[in-house]
């Protein structure tokens, strides 16, 4: 299928389904629109492990009207080892570096192959703190989902500049140590643009001075942040702030930077941002940034990006607030230590913005699951654990990144109980390992482990490394109203994993829905057998209900219980030919056979008491009989 027309589809499904898919198809358009020379490799963490980085202060030079940067970076860093003789930053060659001073020192650099290469003057001393300034200009490339970007808005077109460094654009406007092994600890963003502009970054305001037709905002950052998470935006921004008292007199400023035509839209939109900033401090903790502030600002797509401290947002949906939001927890204060992990990003986010609905906006949680089950059915195989780290396209997989992460998260409540679930949650956000820095899904699943007192190796191999999800039939037979026989089976939607054990949610009904009955079925193998009691004559049984599993459903088939003196069939087991033996003055009207999942193989209309089964595979079989006196049943086996 063409690639637009698939995008098109899906926008038109979760449209008639309420589901705001702007973020992730902005993404998966701008992508597609890249030409492919940007989709280059990149070797994550690259070697940059003789040095930590304490502090970056950052002075440039922009105009939104104009494709340009110029500024000096400077990089104060702590060495960790004293056998390096060459300190690397990343640039892209695209960019000319005008000079490189180490403290006051002027000195030789190499640019190429997209990294300036600066020989070490003095031999390290580990612990010892050195600095080092670069001055460079140029117009920058642009590739991810437009690293740096300029256009304009608003009937008078006014210029806008933004940045989104996500996942391998910061070397592209800015020199870096572009890596997901070592956060900043501090920065300073100095800003420079012409006077009508105002600039938005990380941290907190400090200053905001206009002199000679010139603004230079100053902002200040004071927590580690990772490299792609640092971003500038500038335009003529009307600003106010929504303000979250806290209960111990604190207040949280969520700061909003919006185009002056949408700001009386806007301010009705983001007013939700309180709401769903108080649930997630109640759920997970507090806002890990509360001391500086949260902040929205607009930028040139429909889309969003989780920059430390202040989103950059191209609308402003209750969907779009919540994920955004939710990633300054998990993706900002915790950043994946891999973008094979991406899921810890994405998927996290995802579920947090899910259970934003499913506490704030009950009458959408079951449309929801629904829909999101629905999509990720809609194709056999996919793996959450992405691979290959070259492709964005594949890091960015709505199906499998977002959404089969988030629902990989919601099984795991589904298996675990939600005592044990948030818990495990809120333990690993506190882990002092991973908090303010990074995580690989193990320092998750050990948390999950521990809060849950079990193991979930067989989870995680199944539902992050393999791929696929489980199709489920039944059969059942009720010889009493205590007396209840389910076999439950499955098949794979894929060869990669043949069997996920789940625990999984049936609801029984009886005739007219007044009587139901909730059961979890420990499924550890194919075809098992399970005795249930409901107290009440079973009419339906469904499977999965509530959407608490990644599964379909093929088949749900009752088994008649079977009276022996009415119908007999021999040999059994069988080779060849079935003969039935029927009570005296019954008349064979047709006969099915059904395999033991349930799905009917055969029917023949006929007043005969043989049946050709030679053509069979050797199995277990269901045996149907309709005659004038009623319906019938018997297994039977085929060698």
């Amino acid at each position: 299928m063409n690639r637009h027309l698939f995008i098109i589809l899906v926008f038109l499904h979760s449209f008639a389904n309420g589901q705001d898919l702007s973020y992730d198809l902005q993404k998966i358009a701008l992508q597609e629109s890249r030409p492919k020379s940007h989709l280059v490799s990149f070797k994550e963490n690259s070697s940059y492990s003789e040095t930590n980085f304490i502090y970056q202060r950052m002075e440039w030079q922009i105009d939104p009207a104009v494709r340009y940067i110029s500024g000096e970076v400077t990089s104060y860093f702590k060495w960790t080892s004293i056998n390096a003789d060459t300190l690397y930053f990343d640039l892209h060659q695209n960019l000319e570096v005008d000079s490189v001073f180490w403290d006051d020192q002027k000195i030789e650099f190499a640019h190429y192959d997209n990294k300036i290469k600066i020989p070490v003057i003095n031999t390290p001393v580990s612990g010892q703190i050195d600095s080092v300034s670069i001055f460079y200009q140029g117009v920058p490339p642009s590739s991810g989902f437009g690293s740096f970007e300029t256009s304009t808005h608003g009937t008078e077109a006014v210029p806008v500049l933004w940045t989104l460094s996500e996942p391998y654009g910061a070397m592209e406007w800015w020199p870096c140590k572009q890596s997901l092994a070592d956060k900043i600890d501090s920065i300073d963003v100095f800003v420079t643009t012409p006077e009508q502009y105002r600039t938005a970054s990380n941290g907190v305001l400090i200053s905001d001075v206009i002199k000679e037709n010139k603004r230079t905002m100053h902002w200040k950052h004071r927590h580690p942040i990772a490299t792609y998470l640092v971003a500038i935006a500038a335009t003529n921004y009307a600003t106010y702030s929504d303000t979250l008292h806290m209960q111990d007199g604190s207040i949280i400023d969520i700061l909003n930077y919006i185009y002056p035509e949408k700001l009386e839209e806007v301010k009705n939109q983001t007013s939700v941002s309180l709401e769903i900033m108080q649930f997630y401090n109640q759920l997970v903790d507090i806002y890990p940034f509360a001391d500086e502030k949260y902040g929205n600002a607009q930028f040139g797509w429909s889309g969003g990006m989780e920059h430390q401290t202040m989103s950059f947002m191209g609308g402003f949906s209750f969907n779009l607030i919540a994920h955004e939001m939710a990633h300054q927890w998990f993706g900002d204060y915790i950043t994946l230590a891999s973008w094979q992990d991406i899921w810890l990003n994405e998927g996290f986010a995802t579920y947090m913005n899910a259970l934003a609905i499913e506490n704030l906006k009950p009458e959408e949680w079951k449309n929801w699951k629904k829909s999101t089950v629905t999509n990720i059915v809609s194709r056999a195989g996919g793996s959450v654990f992405a691979v290959d780290t070259t492709n964005v396209n594949r890091i960015f997989d709505y199906r499998l990144t977002y959404q089969k992460a988030s629902y990989l998260l919601h099984m795991l409540r589904w298996i675990l109980g939600d005592d044990a679930f948030f818990s495990g949650l809120r333990n690993y956000y506190h882990d002092p390992a991973v908090a303010n820095g990074f995580a690989r899904t193990p320092d998750f699943q050990r948390h999950m482990e521990a809060a849950g007192d079990t193991t979930l190796q067989e989870f995680f191999n199944d539902w992050l490394y393999g791929e696929g999800y489980p199709v489920y039939s039944l059969t059942y037979q009720q010889t009493s109203t205590e007396d209840l026989s389910i076999t439950l089976s499955q098949t794979s939607s894929t060869s990669v994993v043949d069997f996920f054990e789940m625990p999984v949610p049936l609801r029984l009904y009886n005739s007219d829905s007044t009587q139901t009955m909730e059961i979890r079925l420990n499924h550890v193998q194919n075809d098992q057998n399970f005795h249930i009691n409901p107290g009440f004559a079973v009419a339906e049984i469904v499977i999965n209900p509530d959407y608490w599993l990644i599964s379909k459903t093929d088949e749900i088939v009752s088994v008649p219980v079977l009276s022996n003196s009415q119908f007999e069939i021999y040999p059994n087991p069988v080779k060849n030919k079935l003969t039935l033996k029927l009570e005296s003055g019954t008349s064979v009207l047709s006969m099915s056979i059904y395999s033991i999942k349930g799905k009917q193989l055969n029917r023949v209309t006929t007043t005969k008491r043989h049946l050709d089964v030679s053509s069979l595979k050797a199995g277990t079989y269901i045996l149907q009989v309709q005659t004038d006196k009623g319906l019938l049943n018997q297994k039977f086996i085929k060698y």
